[in-house]
């Protein structure tokens, strides 16, 4: 592919920089999916946990990446890797040939007793509001690159969490390979997901070629990984630990 001129050694090495970041601190080591993947979370825990997912993932998308696509500069590259893999995926399905990831998430809900008014009516925990919020900010604030870079690299990582999820919910919780209640978590362990990584590598390397704009990748990044931990944090409290100080919502 094209990026515009030779490979610019400085884009290479915040690059590897990033996925070091990303190894060093990967979500699929959070005490909380260990949790599930060994089946040590209870039903009721499973529900918090799935009640308040919702605001990690499924609630705000696609709409950062629709602001990232309105911000972004008009490029056949821009098109494809935001619009038609990111956007018409997560807001249609196109590419997985499934529909708005939105309602498998919600078949997953009611195997586990919530309907989707219980999981939409539900109020995010402060860690949970927090990396919502930050999904919008960027974004909305003009700086698509740093929104495509902080959504892409953790999405990217995703695969592997849910890989060690899906297999706790077939051990462990009932639930059946290739069933409609776990479309959502099989899909979001595929090659989509896994692709969703791949996106901003190919941005960054065709519009991160200056030092404040890689240093500003750099920071979404480093942001995004961070508040998507404490997200797992504070639903690992509430949840699992049952902190008296998440009582209000469980």
């Amino acid at each position: 592919m094209d990026y515009e001129g030779p490979p610019d050694a400085a884009t290479e090495t915040l690059l590897a920089e990033i996925e070091v970041m990303v190894q060093g601190h990967h979500i699929k080591e959070h005490p909380l999916v260990g949790a599930i993947h060994r089946g040590d979370a209870s039903r009721e825990a499973l529900r918090g946990f799935v009640r308040q997912f919702y605001f990690v993932g499924p609630e705000p998308n696609p709409r950062p990446q629709c602001a990232m696509f309105a911000y972004a500069p008009r490029d056949p590259l821009i098109d494809e890797l935001i619009f038609e893999d990111l956007i018409m995926e997560e807001g249609a399905g196109a590419q997985s040939g499934t529909t708005d990831h939105r309602v498998p998430f919600f078949h997953h809900c009611e195997a586990l007793g919530l309907s989707a008014d219980d999981v939409r009516k539900g109020e995010p925990i402060p860690e949970c509001r927090a990396f919502n919020n930050w999904r919008y900010f960027l974004p909305l604030q003009g700086d698509w690159l740093g929104g495509i870079a902080g959504v892409s690299f953790i999405e990217g990582a995703s695969a592997k969490r849910n890989d060690l999820i899906v297999e706790g919910l077939v051990l462990h919780y009932g639930f059946t390979p290739g069933s409609t209640e776990l479309q959502y978590w099989e899909l979001h362990s595929s090659v989509i997901e896994e692709e969703h990584g791949d996106t901003a590598p190919k941005l960054i390397r065709k519009f991160a070629r200056d030092d404040r704009t890689r240093e500003r990748v750099r920071q979404a990044v480093q942001a995004s990984i961070d508040l998507q931990w404490l997200a797992f944090d504070g639903m690992y409290r509430a949840f699992i630990d049952l902190d008296s100080r998440y009582e209000r919502w469980r």
